[in-house]
């Protein structure tokens, strides 16, 4: 299985980091516009993106607010179906947030695993922007 690992460090408190990988606002502000975002173990992430011939849906696994979220992909791609990503947001000891990002259960490297992964790469410094400055920077927008 091939696995994405990725961290970052965020001058916000986790509390911040978590409300904007799980709220519709949030999600909004560096992910995708088109943000349908459940509460609560068994609820969706439902998220659509330009030229998706439909809207790719994570279900929400795991809750522990300002420290962990984990979801696994029900909708979306074939190679993403049934893999699981998990923010695990940890307070920095010189402050901030450290975010420790994994979506794993990829059956493959080949080209589709490495563009997720720039991908990946990519949002991530749309949230570390969003989360610091306030300013909405999706990274997709409808």
């Amino acid at each position: 299985m091939a696995e994405i690992a990725l961290q970052i460090r965020i001058a916000a408190e986790p509390e911040t980091v978590y409300r904007a990988v799980s709220t519709p606002e949030g999600v909004a502000g560096w992910f995708t516009t088109g943000a349908e975002i459940g509460e609560g173990v068994g609820a969706l992430h439902r998220l659509s993106f330009p030229g998706a011939p439909m809207a790719w849906e994570f279900r929400i696994d795991e809750v522990a607010a300002g420290k962990r979220l984990s979801q696994t992909v029900v909708a979306g791609p074939p190679q993403w179906i049934d893999t699981e990503i998990v923010y695990a947001l940890e307070a920095d000891s010189e402050g901030g947030t450290v975010v420790r990002f994994d979506h794993t259960g990829f059956a493959e490297v080949d080209d589709m695993f490495r563009e997720v992964t720039m991908g990946w790469a990519g949002m991530f410094t749309r949230l570390k922007e969003y989360v610091e400055t306030g300013t909405p920077a999706p990274y997709f927008t409808l």
